[in-house]
């Protein structure tokens, strides 16, 4: 019996081990990107043309193609992304709708998407980063 009760308290060790190493890597870099700042740009000052941009931080990466013209964007299209170790679909659907967003308001002043805020705002940085370097 006492056998038992050992492997028992070893085997809930174990899970709570793995389980604070995997919030640990699975949040790492999420504060930064809370308290990072997304720039308004004024679209009226980017020359007509195609921009590309990247923001990484923690398990967020994103590599964005911006095509400028006419003062307003007219599409983004993500190269590379990846945001997690959860389905691509839930981010697929998180992407497309920051990227609607930005072009309806053609802004990337927008409302970070509910319940995504830290990747909406590693995307948005992306874009950012791809329209100031010019």
């Amino acid at each position: 019996m006492r056998r038992f009760f050992k492997i028992v308290i070893m085997v809930i060790v174990c899970v709570l081990i793995s389980a604070t190493l995997f919030v640990l890597i699975f949040n790492r870099g999420m504060n930064q990107i809370k308290k990072i700042e997304i720039k308004d740009i004024d679209l009226s000052q980017i020359k007509d043309g195609e921009y590309l941009g990247q923001y990484a931080s923690g398990r967020w990466h994103y590599m964005v193609r911006v095509i400028v013209s006419g003062g307003e964007i007219k599409n983004i299209e993500i190269l590379n992304e990846k945001s997690g170790f959860i389905g691509m679909n839930a981010y697929k659907q998180l992407n497309d709708e920051v990227i609607s967003r930005v072009l309806k308001n053609q802004s990337l002043k927008i409302d970070a998407v509910t319940g995504a805020t830290v990747s909406t705002k590693a995307l948005l940085k992306a874009l950012e980063n791809a329209l100031t370097k010019q």
